[in-house]
Parts: C-alpha cells; sequence; structure tokens
C-alpha cells in the first residue's frame, strides 16, 4: 500500500510429468531448441525458493491446486482489507482517524498467509515466507537505485510538461523528512511484502517469471481496490485509476528482486523506497495540477524494463554462474 500526493516523501515440488520441461501444467511453454532451451530451463530453475543458492528447482507440485491455493488467499487477504477499510469507506470513523486504517490494512496480507499456513501445513515458515537474508545487500542496492533512477526520470518528464518547483522551504522539509518515513513506510509495509512476496511467490514457485509477476500484479492491484478510498481521498477516479496502474508497473521489479535474492527483506526496504524517496522525488520538488500522464507513462515503462532487466541478466547469470 503506498501513499499519494499530499504526503511529505507514494513451494513443494513434486510433478514428475513436469519436472522435464520446465513448465507446469496450466502454463504450457513452447519447446525452444538448443541454447534458448537451456537458457530458459536455467532461468526457470532461478525461481526457486533461495535463488542462486544452487539448489535444484522442478516445477510446482499440483500446479492447479497451488492456482486455488492462491485464489483463496487473494481473496481472504481482500476481503480483510476491506474489513479494515470498512470503518472509512461507509463513514463509521471520524476523518482524522482515517490515517490509523492503513497501518491495519497493510497486515491483511500476512494474516491471510498465517491463516493458509496454518491450514496448508507446508514444511519451514522461514522458508515459506521468504525470511532469510539470501543476496539481500545486492538486491536492496539494486532496488534503492532504480528507485531513484526512475524517480528522477519522472521528475525530469514532469518538468517539461508542466510541473512546477515548490518553495524551496518546503523542499528542505521533505527531504529531512524523508529517512522518517522511510523507516516508517517500511515497517508498515512488513505485513504487504511477507504476504505478497513472501508466502505468494513461495507458492508459485516453479512457475516461468511472467507468470508469477502476472499472478502478483493482479493480486496487488485486486487487494488494494478496497483501500482506494483510504488512499487517494477525494482524487477521483482518474488519480484512483493512476495509482493502480502504477501498483501494477512496481509489481514485476518487486517480484524480480525477491528470486533474485531468495529473501523478501529487498522487497520491504523497496517498498519503504517507493512510499517514501520515490514520493519525494515525483510529488515533493515539482507538482502540477491533476494526474500526468506523461509522468505515468514513463514510470510504467521504465519499472517494466528494469523488472525485465534484473529478470534476463541478473537471475540467469546466477544460475550460470552456481552450475
Amino acid at each position: 500500500m503506498h501513499v499519494t500526493s499530499g504526503s511529505p516523501a507514494a513451494t513443494d515440488r513434486s510433478a514428475p510429468d513436469e519436472r522435464t520441461s520446465g513448465a507446469p501444467h496450466g502454463f504450457h511453454q513452447p519447446r525452444v531448441p538448443g541454447n534458448a532451451a537451456a537458457s530458459e530451463r536455467a532461468s526457470a530453475a532461478a525461481f526457486e525458493e533461495g535463488a542462486g543458492t544452487g539448489r535444484p528447482a522442478s516445477a510446482p507440485e499440483r500446479p492447479h491446486r497451488r492456482l486455488l491455493e492462491s485464489t483463496i488467499f487473494v481473496v481472504l487477504a481482500t476481503m480483510l482489507c476491506f474489513g479494515a477499510a470498512a470503518p472509512a469507506i461507509f463513514g463509521a470513523l471520524p476523518e482524522e482517524m482515517i490515517g490509523v486504517l492503513v497501518p491495519a490494512a497493510q497486515l491483511t496480507p500476512f494474516l491471510a498467509a498465517l491463516v493458509m499456513f496454518t491450514v496448508i501445513r507446508p514444511r519451514g515458515f522461514a522458508r515459506q515466507f521468504a525470511l532469510g537474508w539470501g543476496r539481500s545487500w545486492r538486491a536492496i542496492a539494486v532496488g534503492v537505485a532504480v528507485v531513484i533512477a526512475v524517480g528522477f526520470a519522472q521528475l525530469s518528464t514532469g518538468l517539461l510538461t508542466g510541473f512546477e518547483f515548490t518553495a524551496v522551504d518546503a523542499i528542505l522539509l521533505a527531504a529531512v523528512a524523508v529517512p522518517v518515513f522511510w523507516v516508517l513506510q517500511g515497517i508498515f509495509a512488513v505485513g504487504e511484502e511477507l504476504g505478497w512476496r513472501g508466502w505468494l511467490i513461495s507458492r508459485l514457485r516453479g512457475y516461468g517469471f511472467w507468470a508469477i509477476a502476472a499472478v502478483s500484479t493482479v493480486a496487488w492491484m485486486v487487494w488494494h481496490l478496497p483501500a482506494i478510498p483510504l488512499i487517494v481521498g477525494d482524487g477521483g477516479f482518474e488519480v484512483g485509476l493512476a495509482y493502480l496502474l502504477a501498483i501494477g508497473s512496481w509489481a514485476p521489479f518487486m517480484v524480480a528482486l525477491r528470486l533474485w535474492s531468495g529473501s523478501v527483506w529487498p522487497a520491504i526496504i523497496v517498498h519503504g523506497a517507493l512510499n517514501s524517496v520515490r514520493v519525494f522525488l515525483t510529488q515533493s520538488i515539482a507538482a502540477g495540477s491533476g494526474v500526468n500522464w506523461f509522468v505515468e507513462g514513463i514510470g510504467w515503462v521504465l519499472w517494466l524494463v528494469a523488472a525485465a532487466l534484473l529478470w534476463r541478466f541478473a537471475l540467469r547469470r546466477t544460475r550460470t554462474t552456481s552450475r
């Protein structure tokens, strides 16, 4: 869940008939000859829990069951989010108290994941929620660098298309607040990330990267729907749509970070940066009136390109060097 304008700082595996193909039933991939096939197998192997450790990977057991479990998880998390947001949606809470509901709503993916973990009872709590450190330092460095780079690109686009600089004292005040908001937003993001980049991706491991990214993107966007009134306030349909599309563009990159590092911690820290560093660069230094679709569009493109590059180069190279 992410702040918007106005903020100072926005699997178990065992299927024998699928193990050799590298593509689980329901996600059939065309056979490709020679080095291309080997490359696809290498990239698919990187999508196991603890990517880059050299351990073999395979397709998830009972893939349809995994998808059903994932669907139930998303529905449960969304219902819990709606429950957390309901007092504000139906006007049962004073407006000044609405901010308290957002951190509460952010816990709901983890609560839903705990329910699923208790029911399914897979082995290894830490493994299922990706609590190990893995290669987190490199992933954090790459993730924060991308947040800054895309933020500057969006700021530059905004300045070229009508944004105006805000007052210097307001910029300095916001800059001082960024580290504080980064820490706070990172803490608030723990519940989200343990659910989305921890539990959900662990249940989907063994599928191809873009299949995992697509499921994760849709799930994250759907879960945000009940909380849109809390986040965008009176911004209206256009602001809400821009917000959801931005979330959709971040999701594949967050998945790539999680798979590359084998850990949920980089996603937590980068989530905090999205809600603080990114917001500072795109909303506190300069601003315009309404939604600037040029700024939004350049962000979507750059985030998707960053996800594709991280998947293609970092993940594949990791598996190649670990052989």
